[in-house]
């Protein structure tokens, strides 16, 4: 079967192609999530900017288009020079206009060098510098902020809970449903072993709202390119008030451009000698965490979520060699421990 045709784009992003002085023709679909839809425009070789829309606000859910644009007006007080300029917000339409970053992706699987590192750091520490200033300008906690270990078990269970294998390929079923069995049982021990450990006070439970820290979330170099004015951060949609040590350890176990075992160690011991009560609570959180990020690539299992992500992709998911590879990815994380 072939792949459905490109949708036209929306009407948020004609509109601010018309605004801009662009042609509608010009209008790039950049890749985005399920929730949000990303366009590059203006021709090459001219200006260009991106416009980027998010989904219809739900009552009662979080707004990731105040979280973004809350960020980023923080961000270029704080941290001028690592996102992307914000040009115009528009309410009306649920979209913003930012500043286009034109520069070099970092490469998928290939850990980022010790400089990079350094940056990064340096801009989480300008984040969190001033902690009485970033309370007024940033009012929403990051996307899935927990403050009770026990409510990073809570997410998990559920992310596990609901996949399936009915809706997979026959050919990777059984492949499929062994890995999902192993998954559960570490869950299980991991459940158990944190439980152990808050009840022996080894770890305390709950961390006060006073010690959270300001998260980009989603942290890491798939979401940043290197500029000529040096490495970009973006996509701050899940941003806000979070613990800290959930904010190192999604940066170091961040799959997708990985960060080295060595640049790993040296953080951990940075944070062992400079802030001891974040890296207890990162060594406990890290198991946990872990089998996150292999329930977030396994995504796929649940239907509602593939199916998400087909209608965003117009079916490019839909063969066998895309379920291998996150099958492959799956467990790759899972003997890790």
């Amino acid at each position: 079967m072939n792949p459905a045709s490109p949708l036209p784009p929306p009407d948020f992003a004609r509109h601010w192609a018309r605004e801009l002085d662009c042609k509608e023709a010009s209008l790039v679909r950049l890749q985005g999530g399920i929730n949000n839809r990303v366009f590059r425009c203006g021709e090459e070789n001219r200006q260009q900017w991106v416009i980027k829309g998010y989904a219809p606000l739900e009552p009662g859910a979080r707004d990731r288009m105040q979280a973004e644009v809350d960020f980023l007006h923080y961000a270029a007080q704080v941290a001028p020079g690592f996102t992307p300029e914000l040009i115009h917000v528009d309410s009306e339409r649920r979209c913003v206009v930012l500043e286009n970053l034109q520069g070099v992706p970092f490469v998928d699987g290939l850990p980022p060098s010790n400089q990079a590192i350094k940056n990064a750091i340096h801009f989480f520490r300008q984040l969190n510098h001033d902690f009485a200033h970033a309370q007024m300008m940033i009012r929403v906690d990051a996307a899935e902020a927990c403050l009770n270990l026990n409510d990073h078990l809570e997410n998990v269970c559920n992310r596990i809970n609901a996949m399936q294998i009915n809706h997979l390929p026959a050919e990777i079923r059984g492949p499929a449903t062994e890995l999902l069995n192993n998954l559960t049982h570490r869950y299980s021990q991991v459940s158990l072993d944190l439980d152990n450990q808050i009840r022996c006070g080894f770890v305390p439970a709950i961390l006060d709202r006073g010690d959270c820290c300001v998260s980009p979330s989603d942290f890491g170099f798939h979401n940043a390119i290197r500029t000529n004015q040096g490495i970009r951060f973006f996509d701050f949609e899940f941003a806000g008030w979070d613990d800290p040590s959930k904010a190192v350890v999604d940066f170091l176990l961040q799959p997708r451009v990985p960060v080295s075992k060595s640049a790993r160690e040296l953080i951990l011991k940075y944070l062992e000698k400079s802030q001891p009560s974040v890296a207890n609570r990162v060594h406990k959180l890290m198991p946990i965490l872990r089998l996150k990020w292999i329930c977030i690539v396994l995504s796929v299992l649940n239907p509602s979520r593939l199916k998400a992500m087909n209608d965003i992709e117009s079916n490019l998911y839909n063969n066998i060699s895309f379920f291998e590879r996150r099958l492959t990815d799956a467990s790759s994380l899972l003997n890790t421990f």
